[in-house]
């Protein structure tokens, strides 16, 4: 049985749960291993992670104006002064494709956008503590060929860790945001089905469209993502003179697969890299391997 005749059998014995392991590869000598559990299919609920590059320059601009939005946003129990705050924002999502073959539709964005605002921003997705900032408006531009969602967020000046975050963010140690989201359905972009189950492989032809997004559970700033060209700016409209860079065409970056060793020396002609990391699972071995293209 050859890799591929493998993978169609796998998928047929799928039921209600599945478990999709998503790795990424950020570079030759590091390797960070992203895990996302996929709710039961009775519930029609996918949980996804996205991330990308995070850069920072200081808002000094339309305070009174954003002040304005976090009260009627948020409605917190006592407003809050431009003296009170800081505010950053982030370039979140686009409709471009990522290292896990998903995709944003365009049309979608300018209602995606609305599900961030009121959405707590944490550090490293950990939710075991409370958020350090909050999400208050959301908006879509172009930049660099490409629509984004703009989030931007907020922290108190006199909160607990403010200086620190301030300075982290600003120096470029949390140099990465992410976001955490639901929808209902990964759409293969080459024939419209679930592109868990109709047969397809994501590749440079093929990737899937993340429809029914239905919430925005959390933003977080994190240190290594999938999404290039994020940045955080004190602009609201985006200039065509500002520069960008884009790392989608790196190998060091791609998406590897959990491969059985057993299947490994039936399909050397379809493996492009093997990763030197091995995974038991069930009490059977995998191995990391990427596949030519």
């Amino acid at each position: 049985m050859d890799y591929f005749d493998w993978l169609t059998e796998s998928k047929n014995r799928l039921t209600k749960n599945i478990e999709h392991l998503a790795l990424e590869i950020q570079n030759p000598g590091k390797m960070k291993i992203r895990r996302t559990l996929i709710a039961g299919e009775t519930m029609g609920i996918i949980n996804a992670l996205q991330t990308a590059d995070l850069s920072a320059t200081v808002i000094d601009k339309n305070l009174e104006r954003y002040i304005e939005l976090i009260n009627s946003n948020i409605k917190p129990p006592v407003p809050v002064k431009a003296s009170d705050v800081i505010i950053r924002a982030m370039y979140i999502i686009s409709d471009g494709i990522n290292s896990f073959g998903g995709k944003f539709d365009r049309s979608d964005l300018p209602a995606i956008a609305k599900l961030f605002i009121d959405s707590p921003v944490l550090v490293g997705h950990d939710r075991s503590g409370l958020p350090v900032a909050r999400n208050f408006w959301a908006e879509t531009v172009e930049r660099g060929n490409r629509l984004w969602v703009k989030s931007y967020f907020y922290w108190l000046k006199q909160a607990d860790g403010s200086s620190r975050l301030k300075l982290n963010i600003d120096s470029g140690i949390y140099k990465e945001c992410s976001v955490s989201f639901t929808y209902s359905l990964p759409e293969c972009s080459a024939c419209g089905g679930d592109i868990r189950f109709c047969g397809h492989l994501v590749s440079k032809d093929v990737f899937f469209y993340y429809r029914g997004v239905e919430k925005i559970l959390e933003t977080s700033l994190v240190y290594r993502g999938s999404i290039p060209g994020t940045s955080i700016t004190d602009k609201l409209s985006i200039t065509n003179n500002q520069p960008l860079s884009f790392a989608g065409n790196d190998e060091s970056v791609g998406v590897f697969t959990l491969m059985p060793v057993t299947h490994l020396y039936n399909s050397p002609g379809i493996i492009k890299d093997i990763k030197g990391f091995k995974a038991r699972i069930n009490s059977r071995d995998f191995m990391f391997v990427r596949a030519r293209r």
